[in-house]
Protein backbone atom coordinates (compact mmCIF):
# COMPACT_ATOMS: atom_id res chain seq x y z
CA UNK A 1 0.00 0.00 0.00
CA UNK A 2 1.42 3.98 -0.60
CA UNK A 3 2.94 5.06 2.54
CA UNK A 4 1.62 8.36 1.44
CA UNK A 5 -1.85 10.26 1.08
CA UNK A 6 -2.14 13.86 -0.98
CA UNK A 7 -4.25 16.11 -1.36
CA UNK A 8 -6.56 16.26 -5.04
CA UNK A 9 -4.71 19.93 -5.38
CA UNK A 10 -0.78 18.64 -3.89
CA UNK A 11 -1.18 15.30 -5.84
CA UNK A 12 -1.64 17.20 -9.20
CA UNK A 13 1.03 19.72 -8.22
CA UNK A 14 3.00 17.20 -7.92
CA UNK A 15 2.55 15.28 -11.35
CA UNK A 16 2.90 18.66 -12.63
CA UNK A 17 6.60 19.08 -11.57
CA UNK A 18 7.40 15.15 -12.11
CA UNK A 19 6.59 15.94 -15.69
CA UNK A 20 8.72 19.17 -15.77
CA UNK A 21 11.28 17.02 -14.49
CA UNK A 22 10.83 14.77 -17.13
CA UNK A 23 11.54 17.16 -19.89
CA UNK A 24 15.13 17.45 -19.08
CA UNK A 25 16.37 14.44 -21.28
CA UNK A 26 14.62 15.72 -24.34
CA UNK A 27 15.35 19.43 -23.96
CA UNK A 28 18.85 18.41 -23.72
CA UNK A 29 19.19 16.22 -26.76
CA UNK A 30 16.89 17.76 -28.91
CA UNK A 31 16.61 21.05 -28.87
CA UNK A 32 20.55 21.78 -29.62
CA UNK A 33 20.32 19.37 -32.82
CA UNK A 34 19.82 22.45 -35.55
CA UNK A 35 23.08 23.92 -33.53
CA UNK A 36 25.59 20.96 -34.25
CA UNK A 37 27.14 22.96 -37.18
CA UNK A 38 27.42 26.47 -34.82
CA UNK A 39 28.33 24.53 -32.23
CA UNK A 40 31.49 22.78 -34.48
CA UNK A 41 32.78 26.34 -35.38
CA UNK A 42 32.38 27.65 -31.77
CA UNK A 43 35.02 24.68 -30.54
CA UNK A 44 37.12 24.60 -33.46
CA UNK A 45 36.22 20.73 -33.93
CA UNK A 46 34.95 18.35 -36.42
CA UNK A 47 31.19 17.46 -36.48
CA UNK A 48 31.83 14.34 -35.39
CA UNK A 49 32.96 15.74 -32.71
CA UNK A 50 29.80 17.27 -31.71
CA UNK A 51 27.50 14.73 -32.46
CA UNK A 52 29.65 12.51 -30.04
CA UNK A 53 28.19 15.26 -27.36
CA UNK A 54 24.67 13.46 -27.72
CA UNK A 55 25.28 9.80 -27.82
CA UNK A 56 27.71 10.32 -24.72
CA UNK A 57 24.67 12.20 -23.13
CA UNK A 58 22.66 8.67 -24.14
CA UNK A 59 25.30 6.91 -21.91
CA UNK A 60 25.17 9.07 -19.29
CA UNK A 61 21.15 8.86 -19.49
CA UNK A 62 22.18 4.50 -18.47
CA UNK A 63 24.60 5.23 -16.16
CA UNK A 64 22.75 7.87 -14.38
CA UNK A 65 19.79 5.73 -13.98
CA UNK A 66 21.52 2.51 -12.81
CA UNK A 67 23.20 4.60 -9.96
CA UNK A 68 20.53 6.72 -8.76
CA UNK A 69 18.12 3.63 -8.98
CA UNK A 70 19.59 1.94 -6.08
CA UNK A 71 20.37 5.03 -4.10
CA UNK A 72 16.96 6.55 -3.69
CA UNK A 73 16.01 2.88 -2.60
CA UNK A 74 18.57 3.77 0.45
CA UNK A 75 18.15 7.69 1.54
CA UNK A 76 14.81 8.19 0.01
CA UNK A 77 13.71 9.99 -3.02
CA UNK A 78 13.73 13.78 -2.81
CA UNK A 79 17.88 14.26 -1.95
CA UNK A 80 18.97 12.21 -4.85
CA UNK A 81 16.54 14.17 -6.99
CA UNK A 82 17.40 17.44 -5.51
CA UNK A 83 21.04 16.81 -5.95
CA UNK A 84 20.74 15.53 -9.23
CA UNK A 85 19.04 18.50 -10.73
CA UNK A 86 21.59 20.57 -9.20
CA UNK A 87 24.20 18.79 -10.89
CA UNK A 88 21.89 19.43 -13.69
CA UNK A 89 22.14 23.19 -13.29
CA UNK A 90 25.86 23.33 -12.73
CA UNK A 91 26.89 21.27 -15.44
CA UNK A 92 24.88 23.67 -17.60
CA UNK A 93 26.39 26.28 -16.99
CA UNK A 94 29.37 24.87 -17.47
CA UNK A 95 28.81 23.73 -20.90
CA UNK A 96 28.12 28.07 -21.41
CA UNK A 97 31.33 28.68 -20.51
CA UNK A 98 33.98 26.07 -21.51
CA UNK A 99 35.48 26.13 -24.84
CA UNK A 100 36.47 22.90 -25.75
CA UNK A 101 34.34 19.83 -27.10
CA UNK A 102 36.53 17.59 -24.97
CA UNK A 103 35.39 19.53 -21.71
CA UNK A 104 32.14 19.82 -23.15
CA UNK A 105 31.52 16.37 -23.99
CA UNK A 106 32.72 15.59 -20.59
CA UNK A 107 30.31 17.60 -18.88
CA UNK A 108 27.55 15.78 -20.98
CA UNK A 109 28.15 13.18 -19.58
CA UNK A 110 27.44 14.68 -16.25
CA UNK A 111 24.79 16.45 -17.14
CA UNK A 112 22.92 13.73 -18.20
CA UNK A 113 23.45 11.96 -14.97
CA UNK A 114 21.91 14.96 -13.26
CA UNK A 115 19.06 14.51 -15.95
CA UNK A 116 18.30 11.08 -15.19
CA UNK A 117 17.36 12.16 -11.74
CA UNK A 118 14.14 13.31 -12.88
CA UNK A 119 13.01 10.02 -14.43
CA UNK A 120 13.76 7.66 -12.17
CA UNK A 121 12.93 9.49 -8.73
CA UNK A 122 9.47 10.62 -10.97
CA UNK A 123 8.73 6.54 -11.36
CA UNK A 124 9.71 6.10 -8.07
CA UNK A 125 7.44 8.47 -6.55
CA UNK A 126 4.28 7.17 -8.69
CA UNK A 127 4.76 3.65 -7.58
CA UNK A 128 5.12 5.35 -3.91
CA UNK A 129 1.90 6.94 -4.13
CA UNK A 130 -0.21 5.15 -6.47
CA UNK A 131 -1.35 1.62 -7.30
CA UNK A 132 -3.51 -0.35 -10.46
CA UNK A 133 -5.17 2.09 -12.30
CA UNK A 134 -4.29 5.56 -10.56
CA UNK A 135 -0.28 4.83 -10.87
CA UNK A 136 -1.16 4.38 -14.62
CA UNK A 137 -3.54 7.35 -15.19
CA UNK A 138 -0.30 9.27 -13.78
CA UNK A 139 2.18 7.44 -15.71
CA UNK A 140 0.27 8.65 -18.93
CA UNK A 141 0.53 12.28 -18.00
CA UNK A 142 4.22 11.72 -17.22
CA UNK A 143 4.94 9.80 -20.30
CA UNK A 144 2.95 12.30 -22.95
CA UNK A 145 5.34 15.10 -21.74
CA UNK A 146 8.20 12.98 -21.70
CA UNK A 147 7.32 12.05 -25.62
CA UNK A 148 5.96 15.10 -26.54
CA UNK A 149 9.30 16.93 -25.71
CA UNK A 150 11.20 15.67 -28.67
CA UNK A 151 8.34 17.03 -30.91
CA UNK A 152 8.90 20.53 -29.69
CA UNK A 153 12.28 20.79 -28.52
CA UNK A 154 13.78 20.89 -32.25
CA UNK A 155 11.76 23.75 -33.25
CA UNK A 156 12.13 25.39 -30.62
CA UNK A 157 15.64 25.13 -30.42
CA UNK A 158 16.09 25.97 -33.81
CA UNK A 159 13.77 29.95 -33.16
CA UNK A 160 16.41 30.35 -30.38
CA UNK A 161 19.52 29.40 -32.72
CA UNK A 162 17.94 32.01 -35.43
CA UNK A 163 17.51 34.76 -32.66
CA UNK A 164 20.19 34.56 -30.28
CA UNK A 165 23.15 31.70 -31.01
CA UNK A 166 23.53 28.61 -29.71
CA UNK A 167 24.41 29.74 -25.97
CA UNK A 168 20.72 30.96 -26.11
CA UNK A 169 19.79 27.11 -26.07
CA UNK A 170 21.59 26.11 -22.90
CA UNK A 171 21.02 29.40 -21.04
CA UNK A 172 17.01 28.02 -21.82
CA UNK A 173 18.16 25.09 -19.97
CA UNK A 174 19.11 26.28 -16.82
CA UNK A 175 16.01 28.58 -16.79
CA UNK A 176 13.79 25.57 -16.78
CA UNK A 177 16.04 23.48 -14.84
CA UNK A 178 16.92 26.41 -11.75
CA UNK A 179 12.53 26.53 -12.01
CA UNK A 180 12.21 23.13 -11.57
CA UNK A 181 14.66 23.06 -8.80
CA UNK A 182 12.77 25.98 -7.19
CA UNK A 183 9.58 23.91 -7.95
CA UNK A 184 10.93 20.60 -6.18
CA UNK A 185 11.94 22.40 -3.23
CA UNK A 186 8.49 23.07 -2.24
CA UNK A 187 6.43 20.13 -3.64
CA UNK A 188 7.53 16.97 -3.86
CA UNK A 189 7.84 15.34 -0.53
CA UNK A 190 9.83 12.55 0.67
CA UNK A 191 7.88 9.47 -0.20
CA UNK A 192 9.56 6.65 1.19
CA UNK A 193 10.07 6.60 4.93
CA UNK A 194 12.90 5.68 6.64
CA UNK A 195 11.34 2.19 7.79
CA UNK A 196 11.05 1.22 3.57
CA UNK A 197 14.65 1.96 2.88
CA UNK A 198 17.66 -0.29 1.84
CA UNK A 199 20.63 -0.57 4.86
CA UNK A 200 22.75 -1.33 1.41
CA UNK A 201 21.34 0.00 -1.03
CA UNK A 202 23.86 -0.54 -3.52
CA UNK A 203 24.42 -4.30 -2.06
CA UNK A 204 20.93 -4.84 -2.43
CA UNK A 205 20.19 -3.46 -5.49
CA UNK A 206 22.28 -5.60 -7.61
CA UNK A 207 20.49 -8.62 -5.69
CA UNK A 208 17.38 -7.11 -6.74
CA UNK A 209 17.87 -6.47 -10.29
CA UNK A 210 19.19 -9.80 -10.62
CA UNK A 211 15.52 -10.85 -8.76
CA UNK A 212 14.07 -8.78 -11.57
CA UNK A 213 15.73 -9.70 -14.73
CA UNK A 214 14.62 -12.92 -13.84
CA UNK A 215 11.29 -12.55 -13.36
CA UNK A 216 9.01 -12.30 -16.67
CA UNK A 217 6.73 -9.87 -14.55
CA UNK A 218 8.91 -7.29 -14.63
CA UNK A 219 11.32 -8.39 -17.62
CA UNK A 220 8.54 -8.35 -20.26
CA UNK A 221 6.73 -5.36 -19.52
CA UNK A 222 10.06 -3.58 -19.31
CA UNK A 223 11.29 -4.99 -23.06
CA UNK A 224 7.97 -3.92 -24.38
CA UNK A 225 7.77 -0.57 -22.89
CA UNK A 226 11.44 0.17 -24.68
CA UNK A 227 10.08 -1.15 -27.81
CA UNK A 228 6.71 0.80 -27.91
CA UNK A 229 9.00 3.98 -27.31
CA UNK A 230 11.27 2.50 -29.81
CA UNK A 231 9.00 3.50 -32.34
CA UNK A 232 8.92 7.09 -30.77
CA UNK A 233 12.34 7.39 -31.01
CA UNK A 234 12.55 6.21 -34.68
CA UNK A 235 10.18 8.73 -35.60
CA UNK A 236 12.22 11.87 -34.28
CA UNK A 237 15.17 10.33 -35.62
CA UNK A 238 13.64 9.36 -39.20
CA UNK A 239 10.76 12.39 -40.37
CA UNK A 240 13.18 15.29 -40.12
CA UNK A 241 14.44 13.17 -44.05
CA UNK A 242 10.94 11.81 -45.10
CA UNK A 243 8.96 14.96 -44.94
CA UNK A 244 11.94 17.17 -45.85
CA UNK A 245 13.87 14.94 -47.73
CA UNK A 246 11.48 12.38 -49.37
CA UNK A 247 8.22 14.44 -49.80
CA UNK A 248 9.82 17.52 -50.18
CA UNK A 249 8.50 20.02 -47.40
CA UNK A 250 9.85 23.31 -46.33
CA UNK A 251 11.13 23.98 -42.85
CA UNK A 252 7.53 25.76 -41.58
CA UNK A 253 5.75 22.99 -43.34
CA UNK A 254 8.09 20.20 -41.34
CA UNK A 255 7.12 22.07 -37.70
CA UNK A 256 3.23 22.36 -38.38
CA UNK A 257 3.48 18.80 -39.38
CA UNK A 258 5.00 18.23 -36.09
CA UNK A 259 2.33 19.60 -34.25
CA UNK A 260 -0.54 17.74 -36.13
CA UNK A 261 1.47 14.35 -35.05
CA UNK A 262 1.76 15.66 -31.65
CA UNK A 263 -1.61 16.20 -31.24
CA UNK A 264 -2.00 12.39 -31.35
CA UNK A 265 0.09 11.83 -28.40
CA UNK A 266 -2.05 14.69 -26.44
CA UNK A 267 -5.28 13.08 -27.32
CA UNK A 268 -4.08 9.54 -27.25
CA UNK A 269 -3.01 9.83 -23.41
CA UNK A 270 -6.76 11.56 -22.20
CA UNK A 271 -8.48 8.30 -24.54
CA UNK A 272 -6.00 6.45 -21.90
CA UNK A 273 -7.10 7.78 -18.87
CA UNK A 274 -10.48 7.34 -19.31
CA UNK A 275 -10.27 3.92 -20.64
CA UNK A 276 -8.00 2.97 -17.06
CA UNK A 277 -12.22 4.18 -15.72
CA UNK A 278 -13.28 0.63 -17.64
CA UNK A 279 -10.41 -1.70 -17.88
CA UNK A 280 -6.76 -2.46 -16.34
CA UNK A 281 -3.49 -1.03 -17.50
CA UNK A 282 -2.95 -5.15 -18.53
CA UNK A 283 -6.26 -5.47 -20.95
CA UNK A 284 -5.34 -2.02 -22.70
CA UNK A 285 -2.12 -3.38 -23.34
CA UNK A 286 -3.31 -6.72 -24.60
CA UNK A 287 -5.87 -5.23 -26.86
CA UNK A 288 -3.86 -2.42 -28.13
CA UNK A 289 -0.58 -4.01 -29.11
CA UNK A 290 -2.33 -5.89 -31.72
CA UNK A 291 -3.70 -2.37 -33.53
CA UNK A 292 -0.37 -0.75 -32.97
CA UNK A 293 1.48 -3.20 -35.24
CA UNK A 294 -1.55 -3.25 -37.59
CA UNK A 295 -1.26 0.38 -37.96
CA UNK A 296 2.74 0.40 -37.93
CA UNK A 297 2.28 -2.72 -41.04
CA UNK A 298 0.16 -0.02 -42.77
CA UNK A 299 2.36 2.75 -42.08
CA UNK A 300 5.14 0.73 -43.83
CA UNK A 301 2.59 -0.25 -46.76
CA UNK A 302 1.94 2.87 -47.27
CA UNK A 303 5.60 3.47 -47.38
CA UNK A 304 6.19 3.70 -51.32
CA UNK A 305 2.83 5.95 -51.88
CA UNK A 306 4.33 9.28 -52.53
CA UNK A 307 1.33 10.71 -51.24
CA UNK A 308 1.77 12.59 -48.16
CA UNK A 309 -1.47 12.60 -46.56
CA UNK A 310 -1.51 8.80 -47.14
CA UNK A 311 1.68 8.24 -45.09
CA UNK A 312 0.81 10.31 -42.45
CA UNK A 313 -2.88 9.43 -41.14
CA UNK A 314 -1.21 6.02 -40.32
CA UNK A 315 1.76 7.21 -38.91
CA UNK A 316 -0.81 9.79 -36.76
CA UNK A 317 -2.69 6.81 -35.22
CA UNK A 318 0.46 4.99 -34.44
CA UNK A 319 2.25 8.08 -32.42
CA UNK A 320 -0.72 8.14 -30.52
CA UNK A 321 -0.90 4.43 -29.92
CA UNK A 322 2.93 4.84 -28.45
CA UNK A 323 1.33 7.30 -25.98
CA UNK A 324 -1.51 5.43 -25.33
CA UNK A 325 0.60 2.07 -24.45
CA UNK A 326 3.47 3.35 -22.97
CA UNK A 327 1.90 4.37 -19.58
CA UNK A 328 0.20 1.61 -19.24
CA UNK A 329 3.34 -0.75 -19.50
CA UNK A 330 5.59 1.00 -17.61
CA UNK A 331 2.80 0.98 -14.79
CA UNK A 332 2.97 -2.57 -14.68
CA UNK A 333 6.63 -2.90 -14.81
CA UNK A 334 6.89 -0.75 -12.16
CA UNK A 335 4.39 -2.43 -10.21
CA UNK A 336 6.42 -5.70 -10.32
CA UNK A 337 9.05 -3.60 -8.70
CA UNK A 338 7.35 -2.30 -6.08
CA UNK A 339 9.61 -3.62 -3.14
CA UNK A 340 12.68 -2.39 -4.96
CA UNK A 341 11.28 0.30 -7.03
CA UNK A 342 14.54 2.73 -7.32
CA UNK A 343 16.38 -0.25 -8.74
CA UNK A 344 13.49 -1.31 -11.01
CA UNK A 345 12.09 2.35 -12.23
CA UNK A 346 16.79 2.07 -13.27
CA UNK A 347 16.46 -0.96 -14.88
CA UNK A 348 13.34 0.27 -16.77
CA UNK A 349 15.08 3.54 -17.57
CA UNK A 350 18.01 1.59 -18.78
CA UNK A 351 15.99 -0.90 -20.58
CA UNK A 352 13.90 1.72 -22.78
CA UNK A 353 16.98 4.40 -23.54
CA UNK A 354 18.76 1.06 -24.90
CA UNK A 355 16.61 0.03 -26.97
CA UNK A 356 15.61 3.23 -27.88
CA UNK A 357 19.16 4.06 -29.04
CA UNK A 358 19.66 1.15 -31.05
CA UNK A 359 16.14 1.48 -32.90
CA UNK A 360 17.51 5.62 -33.70
CA UNK A 361 20.76 4.53 -35.00
CA UNK A 362 19.08 1.71 -37.19
CA UNK A 363 17.00 4.39 -38.59
CA UNK A 364 19.65 7.21 -39.16
CA UNK A 365 21.59 4.35 -40.83
CA UNK A 366 18.79 3.40 -43.56
CA UNK A 367 18.80 7.08 -45.02
CA UNK A 368 16.47 9.79 -46.21
CA UNK A 369 16.09 8.73 -49.29
CA UNK A 370 12.90 6.95 -48.31
CA UNK A 371 9.92 6.31 -46.01
CA UNK A 372 10.79 3.01 -45.60
CA UNK A 373 13.69 3.00 -42.91
CA UNK A 374 11.04 5.03 -40.49
CA UNK A 375 8.46 2.71 -41.22
CA UNK A 376 10.11 -0.14 -40.23
CA UNK A 377 11.29 1.57 -37.51
CA UNK A 378 7.97 1.84 -35.57
CA UNK A 379 7.25 -2.08 -37.44
CA UNK A 380 9.85 -4.22 -36.32
CA UNK A 381 9.45 -3.10 -32.58
CA UNK A 382 5.91 -2.99 -32.70
CA UNK A 383 5.51 -7.20 -33.74
CA UNK A 384 8.67 -8.02 -31.37
CA UNK A 385 6.64 -6.49 -28.60
CA UNK A 386 3.19 -8.09 -29.66
CA UNK A 387 5.40 -11.62 -29.53
CA UNK A 388 6.79 -11.01 -26.11
CA UNK A 389 3.28 -9.84 -25.06
CA UNK A 390 2.01 -13.53 -25.70
CA UNK A 391 4.83 -15.25 -24.27
CA UNK A 392 3.18 -14.54 -20.63
CA UNK A 393 0.02 -13.04 -20.94
CA UNK A 394 -1.12 -13.72 -17.19
CA UNK A 395 1.80 -12.41 -15.63
CA UNK A 396 0.64 -9.06 -16.74
CA UNK A 397 -2.30 -8.70 -15.09
CA UNK A 398 -2.73 -6.22 -11.94
CA UNK A 399 -4.98 -7.22 -9.26
CA UNK A 400 -8.09 -4.52 -9.80
CA UNK A 401 -7.93 -2.21 -7.14
CA UNK A 402 -10.49 -2.21 -4.34
CA UNK A 403 -13.73 0.19 -4.94
CA UNK A 404 -14.95 2.37 -2.53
Amino acid sequence: MPHTVLSPKHAAALTAVLGLLSLFPPLATDMYLAAMGDLAEAMNASHAATELSLSLFFLGLCLGQLLIGPLIDGVGRRLPLLAGTALFILTTIGLLLVEDIATFNALRVLQAIGASAGMVVGRAIVNDLYEGRDAAKVMTVLVMLLTIGPIISPTLGSLLLEGFGWRAIFVTMLGVSVIALGLSLAIIPETLPPSARSRRPFRSGIATAATLLRQRRFLLPALIAGLVQGGMFAFITGSSGVFQGAFGLGAIQYGLLFAVIATALMLFGQVNRRLLDRASPARLLRLGLPVYAAISLLLTLSSGTGTLWVYVLPLWFAIGMVGLLSANVMSLAMEAARQGAGIGSALLGAVQFGIAFTVSACVALGGTGSALPMSLGLLLPALLALGLSRLDQPATELPEPARG
